[in-house]
């Protein structure tokens, strides 16, 4: 029994683990870039990320409305609203006890950071596509390393390489690569409200995957290895979300750099 629960939290946490690491670190980046901008020059600050990164927010939960068949109600891609802190949004309707369609709410409401890291990836391949098919081509071969996000980072570190030089540095298409990513970064995060409305989806989503991770731990014994293959199909997607934190987290850090200059002049709560 005792083995049984040790090989059903280490599948959980392979499967599971990645997708939730990587939410928490995009809330924080997202609350701490926001906060910055706002002490400093008020909250009209977040127009200048709001423009590119909030219809693209929005537009990732109206896609995926359609294509788990809910109903849009409204769109709206950007109206920033000072009294209510809201920039867009999207309301929409689905059938209750329809369990295809209360499922779908669980990827609406995450749907920001799918449409955010799929955004990103193609800002990359559009600015640096040399480095990111150099960096692809030779991972390929690096089978050997069996930890979690080993072939991740491998993937991201040669591709950091070729981007992160001083040569680049010193150019204007770089600069506009880090305020691009910039804008998207700071707002893929899903919101309170859509979390809470993937509330019921979520639950009726983790029965059947629960029992199936379970039958698995119980009937194969092996479960390292199990993981292990289970990593070796992932790691592509691993890659990208190692490679969408690093993205954030260097704007993040040219943000504070580069607002270190001017004063705190508001206050802001929450």
């Amino acid at each position: 029994m005792t083995n049984t629960l040790i090989n059903v939290v280490l599948l959980l946490s392979v499967v599971l683990g990645p997708w939730v690491v990587f939410a928490f670190l995009i809330h924080q980046i997202e609350r701490l870039m926001q906060r910055r901008l706002a002490e400093r020059f008020g909250w009209k600050s977040v127009m200048w990320t709001g423009w590119l990164g909030t219809p693209i927010h929005e537009l990732s939960h109206a896609v995926m409305c359609r294509l788990f068949g809910h109903r849009l109600d409204e769109v709206v891609l950007f109206e920033p609203d000072p009294e209510s802190g809201r920039l867009g949004y999207v309301r929409h309707s689905y059938r209750r006890h329809n369990w295809f369609e209360e499922v779908g709410n669980v990827f609406i409401g995450i749907a920001p950071l799918i449409g955010g890291s799929i955004v990103l990836g193609l800002l990359l391949w559009l600015f640096y596509p040399g480095p990111i098919s150099a960096a692809i081509e030779a991972a390929k071969g690096q089978t050997d390393d069996p930890r979690l996000l080993g072939r991740a980072w491998s993937i991201v570190k040669l591709m950091g390489q070729d981007i992160m030089t001083p040569a680049n540095l010193a150019t204007v298409r770089f600069w506009t690569f880090i305020y691009l990513v910039f804008c998207v970064g700071s707002h893929m995060a899903p919101s309170g409200s859509d979390y809470r409305g993937a509330g019921r989806g979520a639950l009726i989503l983790s029965i059947p995957c629960l029992v199936v991770v379970v039958l698995f731990a119980v009937f194969y014994p092996d479960t390292v290895a199990a993981a292990y293959a289970i990593v070796d199909v992932l790691s592509p997607l691993f890659a990208v979300l190692l490679l969408t934190i690093l993205l954030c987290g260097l704007a993040l850090a040219l943000v504070y750099l580069l607002t270190s200059i001017f004063p705190v002049r508001y206050k802001v709560s929450g």
